[in-house]
């Protein structure tokens, strides 16, 4: 059996992933028929006004209020994290699972990664190239493990395939454990 070098979440709590992306999905689901709607309803009550012209002003204020509603559940959709990340790194492989519109599992063999590399300079996205693939791409949530992973983990099990500054890294989050002592007073 192999050691377990890294997992987030840990197992038992894997589950809880796949139970938060499934409300997550029906709560954006649910947000999205509501703007068609509200968007739906607004261009009705548009083109009706000139039906009613002595109630246009009626139909132009509930116009802007659908529309008013319609932005505020738009801003409300965006507020969610829309991706999830489980990882777990053994001595020999790297398992993730990617919550982002489903749910998607990869499994890297460390001697088939070419290179792992960040997609930006916030460290808020990752790029993972097997040999002979498109590189996988992974968004991250900022500030946490899933990131902290990225930042300082993956460069000591793989120093090698690693493409990353280290020194830019520690200017913006500092060292390991002060990133990890600010994700949990966070959480506390």
């Amino acid at each position: 059996m192999e050691n377990i070098l890294f997992e987030y979440p840990v197992n038992n709590e894997n589950s809880s992933f796949d139970d938060e992306f499934q409300v997550l999905k029906a709560r954006t689901n649910k947000i999205k028929y509501t703007v068609i709607i509200a968007v739906f309803c607004a261009l009705v009550m548009y083109f009706l006004s000139a039906l009613f012209a002595k109630a246009a002003l009626l139909f132009y204020f509930l116009t802007a209020l659908f529309v008013f509603i319609a932005m505020i559940t738009g801003k409300m959709f965006v507020k969610y994290p829309r991706h999830f990340l489980y990882i777990k790194a053994t001595e020999n492989e790297l398992q993730l699972a990617y919550y982002k519109d489903k749910k998607e599992d990869y499994h890297f063999q460390y001697n088939s990664i070419e290179e792992i590399r960040f997609a930006d300079k916030n460290f808020t996205a990752v790029y993972i190239k097997e040999e002979g693939r498109k590189p996988y791409y992974f968004e991250l949530n900022k500030w946490t493990p899933e990131q902290g992973f990225f930042l300082y983990t993956i460069p000591q099990i793989l120093p090698n395939v690693f493409k990353g500054n280290s020194k830019e890294i520690a200017k913006k989050y500092g060292d390991e454990a002060d990133y990890y002592n600010r994700i949990y007073e966070g959480n506390n």
